[in-house]
C-alpha cells in the first residue's frame, strides 16, 4: 500500500487489461478519480476497439468514475493525449496515469517520455507479468469479458461476441495466439467486475471492417 495514496486516472480502453490494472492500482493504495478514452477521428469510437461512447460512458457508470474522452486524427494522437492529462490534472488533482501495458516495451518508453513532459507519473501495474498468468488471475478475480474486434489475418471472426474463458482462451492458443492479445491480434470489452456497481447490459449487432485490419462486433447498450 502507498503511504501517501495518490490520485490516478486510468487509461481506459474498455479491455480487461485496462479493468485488470485499475483493479491492481486501488488495492495498491491509488485512489481513481477518473477514466480517460482517446477515440478515432470521428470522435464516436474507440480505434481497433469499435466501442462507442455510449458503452464505455456505462462502464464508467458502473465504476461510478467520470470518463473524458479525446479524438485524435493522424498526428495528433500525443498533442490530444497531454491535453486529456492536463485537465485531469486541473479538476481532479491527478498525479499518476494507470497504464494497462504487459510488455511492449516501445509502448512503455513512449508513454514514459509523453507523462514526464506532462509531469505526471506513469504506472504499470502489469507490467513484465506472464501473460497467461495475468489472464487466468482476470478470470479468478471475476473480470468479465467479450471478443469485440478481432484483427482478421489473425482470428476468424467466429469468436466476436465469446466469453472469455479458460476454455476459450486454450482454443484463441491453439489458433496460435496468445490468449492475452497483447500484440493486439483482438480486443475486449469488459462487461462486469468486482469494481462494477452493475453488469452492462448489452446487444450484439453485426461485424464490421473497422481501420488497422479488425473486424469489430457492433455493441449497444439493450434498453
Amino acid at each position: 500500500m502507498l503511504d501517501n495514496p495518490q490520485h490516478a486516472i486510468i487509461s481506459w480502453s474498455g479491455g480487461k487489461d485496462a479493468c485488470y490494472a485499475l483493479h491492481l492500482a486501488r488495492q495498491s493504495g491509488f485512489i481513481p478519480v477518473a477514466l480517460f478514452t482517446m477515440l478515432s477521428e470521428d470522435g464516436e469510437h474507440t480505434s481497433a476497439y469499435g466501442l462507442n461512447k455510449e458503452v464505455l460512458e456505462a462502464q464508467a457508470n458502473a465504476l461510478n468514475l467520470p470518463i473524458l474522452f479525446r479524438s485524435s486524427g493522424r498526428g495528433e494522437y500525443e498533442q490530444q493525449l497531454k491535453s486529456v492529462i492536463s485537465e485531469c490534472q486541473n479538476r481532479f488533482n491527478a498525479t499518476t496515469v494507470v497504464f494497462g501495458d504487459i510488455d511492449l516495451e516501445a509502448h512503455k518508453v513512449w508513454y514514459e517520455r509523453v507523462t514526464a513532459e506532462a509531469d505526471i507519473a506513469p504506472c504499470f501495474p502489469l507490467w513484465q507479468r506472464n501473460r497467461e498468468q495475468l489472464l487466468n488471475e482476470m478470470l479468478d478475480a471475476g473480470i468479465t469479458t467479450m471478443l469485440v474486434s478481432v484483427q482478421s489475418k489473425q482470428l476468424p471472426k467466429d469468436f466476436l461476441g465469446q466469453i472469455m474463458t479458460p476454455e476459450l482462451a486454450v482454443r484463441i492458443k491453439q489458433s496460435g495466439v496468445c490468449p492475452s492479445g497483447e500484440d493486439g491480434e483482438f480486443h475486449s470489452l469488459v462487461i462486469d467486475a468486482p469494481l462494477f456497481s452493475k453488469s452492462l447490459n448489452i446487444k450484439t449487432g453485426d461485424c464490421r471492417m473497422i481501420e488497422h485490419g479488425y473486424t469489430a462486433l457492433d455493441i449497444s447498450l439493450q434498453i
